[in-house]
């Protein structure tokens, strides 16, 4: 698997987590910097994502201190800001506050909202001013556990909608892999407009993900990514037969694209 190393790869979807006085977890920080050893892999895109219905600013500046006492205990880890845009004022504050003093990468967001909710219009305006990606948990889930537990969890039709909202912001979908109808999911981004990119990542592992999602978005808008799943996450990109070309892509162009694009 060192042979990854070669490549200087990003893992554009990754986790830290809280302990129980809701600072960082370093133990588990420091676990996930050795997988990314034992791996390949270079650098963690990493965020604290708060799945609760309704979480507030309080919770999400506290998980995103985490996530800043995550990038002083190794620049590895590339900070991804959480916030709620249900408050609006405060989220704005948090994403000035994390994307231009404490530097992170980019804006993280779960299933508060829909992708494509209005309220996300100053969000979204926001990112694309600091020229920051925004990483959106997603998926297209068929069982009604799941649909019940996630009522707003956005998919590629929600996706395609506010990529024409909001043309000037980068949007990331998360996980190709992470449930549900991934096949669907794809068919649907064939449509994709240029400001749309998916990673890699999650637990499904089905014989050509990687490939079929390569297919139907092309090679310049795939990105690595583990979720934390890392053997799964290798080693369903080495399975796919990509050229050293794509190879070096995927690992780590495409989202060294996406940070040249920063204006802050």
């Amino acid at each position: 698997m060192n042979k990854l190393k070669k490549y200087a790869v990003i893992d554009a979807h990754n986790h830290l987590s809280m302990d129980a006085t809701m600072k960082l977890d370093r133990a588990d920080a420091e676990s996930r910097l050795q997988a990314a050893d034992r791996l390949g892999i270079d650098k963690l895109c990493v965020s604290i994502p708060l799945t609760a219905p309704c979480p507030s600013p309080d919770e999400f500046i506290r998980a995103n201190d985490a996530v800043v006492e995550g990038m002083r205990m190794n620049r590895r880890f590339l900070g991804f800001c959480f916030v709620n845009p249900g408050y609006q004022t405060e989220a704005l504050r948090e994403v000035e506050r994390c994307i231009v003093k404490k530097k992170m990468t980019g804006i993280k967001l779960y299933h508060q909202y829909l992708i494509c909710d209005p309220i996300m219009k100053s969000l979204m305006t926001l990112a694309a001013e600091l020229g920051v990606p925004v990483l959106m948990h997603a998926g297209k889930c068929t069982d009604a556990e799941t649909i019940k537990s996630q009522p707003l969890l956005s998919n590629a039709m929600h996706f395609l909608k506010a990529a024409e909202m909001f043309p000037e912001t980068t949007l990331i979908q998360g996980h190709i892999g992470g449930g549900g109808d991934w096949e669907w999911n794809l068919r649907i981004l064939e449509k994709r407009p240029p400001n749309v990119y998916i990673d890699t990542s999650g637990s499904v592992i089905d014989r050509g993900i990687v490939s079929k999602t390569i297919e139907a978005l092309g090679i310049d808008h795939v990105l690595f990514a583990t979720d934390g799943i890392f053997e799964e996450g290798v080693g369903k990109v080495i399975d796919a037969g990509l050229s050293e070309s794509e190879c070096r892509k995927l690992f780590r162009d495409n989202f060294q694209h996406i940070l040249a694009m920063r204006k802050v």
